[in-house]
């Protein structure tokens, strides 16, 4: 490269001389986005915050002289804030929640790389960087590890339905994108200032602020805007009336409380006192008691046998449909790997007392639900780790499930709507929360949906009583827009709902109301909302994230040439 070239490029992309350098600087910044962004979420749900929370630790990115502190920094904030808002994963397994914890932090200060060159260097704005780096952080922790697609920050904006309805063109990424947006563009305005107080005022170059504010700006406007005019379409229709039962009962390891004969008490006593509504559904939560349902398994037991016949006694006498969560298990005898193959499944029983249809779950959590390598080459890993597992006793007994093979649709016929027939998809448990899966359900080849509702069947007693049950909710509320489906949650501890296709949550189960029951443990019976809209988010999917996480990884790969370019180490 010729010399006076080089001195051009370097000038151009000599980093700005606004230098943040006090460690109590690093730190003050730091703790105002740790505190910001434990408040915007269930279930303090103080979600105006959501909007500046991360304005501090932006600054610190953008202004901090020394790129090592940022990432030290960056990744104990991070730490910080998973360990204390993700603490319900403790009562299940400390090991794993700690090492959740650590991974989880360090995409801090993976963000904080191409944001920092893109700023310093580039001197572009963060309204418009900040975004696709925030977003593309968010869709690949969806995927990474079987995926934990939580605390997005459109999860903090849950409850403000005209700020969600832009979820049914690009999906929950589209709501972060502009509230990282709007983060972007006052964390740019502070930068500024600051610069313009330093003595000598610093050099800040054509970083185009105004322009990011105004992108920052029109997103609001377009969120705000799209949002009103989908909440005044009239696309919706009265479905089938469901009642949704919910129990309370904690599971613990090392073996609950209360047995299963006590929960199937409780729930039969809710299954009758709800008849009183006569809907056309009951629904039970993922594994309300232990019990394999399948044909296969339950004659190994009376009491599993009188389980299966209790419902189904229940749903001819009825004439309505029980659906409830159950175990599976499928001998096979030939299989070098394993004898017996269990999975974690959906019953659906009909009134005419045929043979019950069944979904195994699809979307299995590693090592709550499988461990990985069982199969395979590296069958020598799986060992190892099912051994350190607590569900394993020690690697005594393999509890690793089998995955489902395909997103299965049912049909009913409701009593209350002669001649009418809804068909309907179960995700099971973490299945909710996970974009793709309820797109699946969602998804027709012919460009209809394949489903009208949802009905989400969980047991969050594993996380004790606390912030993860309303922030399970807060993410369910996605899916209904998302694909414009009515959603019916049944969950063991809370929180069951419905969830309207526009993302309203109501008729919550409020077991405390209830004095029948013991604890938070009741039911609630309402009529499912069923739309008509065909989703362009249901069409097309991921897209916009992975398009985000393409240019998060572009602005790595332009960090590296301008480091090698400019022959500077600072980043």
């Amino acid at each position: 490269m010729a010399e006076p070239e080089a001195s051009l490029l370097r000038e151009v992309m000599e980093p700005t001389d606004f230098v943040i350098s006090s460690h109590r600087a690093f730190a003050w910044l730091s703790l105002c986005s740790l505190v910001s962004m434990s408040l915007i979420f269930a279930p303090i749900s103080f979600w105006p915050l959501s909007f500046v929370c991360l304005v501090p630790w932006l600054v610190l990115v953008g202004g901090a002289k020394q790129a090592p502190r940022v990432y030290f920094y960056s990744v104990a904030m991070g730490l910080a804030f998973f360990l204390i808002n993700m603490r319900w994963m403790y009562l299940t397994t400390g090991p794993g929640y700690a090492a959740m914890s650590v991974y989880l932090s360090w995409y801090f200060p993976l963000m904080a790389c191409p944001v920092r060159s893109v700023v310093r260097r580039r001197r572009w704005p963060l309204a418009i960087v900040f975004p696709f780096v925030w977003v593309g952080s968010e869709i690949v922790r969806s995927v990474v590890i079987s995926g934990f697609p939580w605390f997005f920050l459109a999860h903090s904006v849950s409850g403000v339905q005209t700020l969600i309805q832009i979820s049914d063109l690009v999906g929950a990424y589209g709501v972060s994108f502009m509230i990282a947006a709007v983060n972007g563009a006052a964390a740019d305005v502070i930068i500024k200032k600051l610069a313009a107080k330093q003595s000598p005022p610093a050099k800040l170059g054509p970083v185009h602020r105004t322009l990011g504010g105004l992108v920052a700006l029109g997103l609001v406007v377009f969120t705000v805007g799209y949002g009103v005019i989908q909440l005044n379409r009239d696309t919706t229709s009265v479905g089938p009336k469901i009642a949704t039962l919910q129990g309370d009962f904690v599971n613990l390891v090392e073996g609950d409380a209360v047995d299963d004969v006590g929960k199937r008490a409780l729930y039969m006593k809710m299954l009758q006192a709800s008849t009183a509504d006569d809907p056309d559904l009951y629904l039970l939560p993922e594994t309300p008691w232990i019990m394999y349902l399948n044909q296969e398994a339950r004659h190994f037991q009376s009491f599993w046998l009188d389980s299966f016949q209790r419902l189904q006694r229940h749903a001819s006498e009825h004439r309505a449909y029980v659906v409830t969560g159950s175990a599976s298990a499928e001998q096979t005898p030939n299989d070098l790997v394993t004898k017996q193959r269990r999975y974690n499944s959906a019953n659906v029983f009909h009134p005419d007392a045929r043979e019950p249809d069944r979904y195994d779950k699809v979307h299995l959590v590693y090592f709550g639900e499988t461990v990985p390598f069982r199969f395979g080459n590296f069958r020598f890993l799986y060992f190892w780790l099912n051994r350190l597992m607590p569900f394993s006793m020690g690697g005594k007994y393999e509890y690793s499930l089998i995955h489902g093979k395909a997103f299965d649709v049912f049909t009913m016929a409701p009593k209350s709507q002669q001649g009418k027939q809804y068909r309907f998809g179960i995700p099971i448990c973490y299945e909710d929360v996970m974009p793709y899966v309820s797109r699946a359900f969602a998804f027709g080849e012919d460009g209809k949906k394949r489903v009208d509702f949802l009905l989400n069947i969980s047991n969050d007693g594993w996380f004790g009583r606390g912030i993860q049950q309303p922030q399970h909710l807060a993410i369910s509320t996605f899916r209904a827009v998302e694909n414009r489906i009515g959603i019916v949650r049944a969950v063991n501890t809370g929180i069951s709902a419905f969830i309207d296709p526009s993302g309203y949550v109501h008729d919550v189960v409020n077991g405390y109301e209830q004095t029948e029951f013991d604890g938070n443990a009741g039911y609630v019976s309402a009529n499912v909302l069923v739309d008509s809209r065909y989703t362009f988010y249901t069409r097309f999917g991921d897209w916009f994230g992975w398009l985000c996480a393409v240019l998060w990884l572009a602005f790595f790969v332009d960090y590296w040439i301008v480091r090698v370019r400019t022959r500077n180490d600072e980043p």
